[in-house]
């Protein structure tokens, strides 16, 4: 599958460092292999937004993206890291 990036997610690559970008492009790769990849389609999870799912890594960072399998295209919309919101309190479930 093809796998976009949206202006958002480029930028917060940029404020990652090498090694942590280096393993999110990782899971972005891994994600462009959806169709082959059960492992990777178990991990993500739905959001309650229509072909929208959330890919919780073991990396500590949370890939949201679009799914459209019939144009067989991924468009990685948003990366957050859930260890900074547990510590302001806040739980991404």
């Amino acid at each position: 599958m093809k796998v976009i990036k949206t202006r958002a997610v480029n930028a917060a690559l940029r404020t990652l460092d090498d090694a942590d970008r280096r393993k999110v492009l990782s899971w972005f790769d891994q994600l462009g292999n959806w169709e082959n990849d059960e492992h990777v389609r178990k991990m993500a999870k739905p959001t309650v937004e229509r072909h929208t799912y959330a890919l919780n890594t073991s990396d500590d960072m949370r890939i949201f993206f679009t799914l459209n399998e019939s144009e067989r295209e991924i468009v990685i919309v948003d990366l957050a890291r859930p260890s900074r919101f547990a510590a302001a309190g806040v739980t991404l479930e």
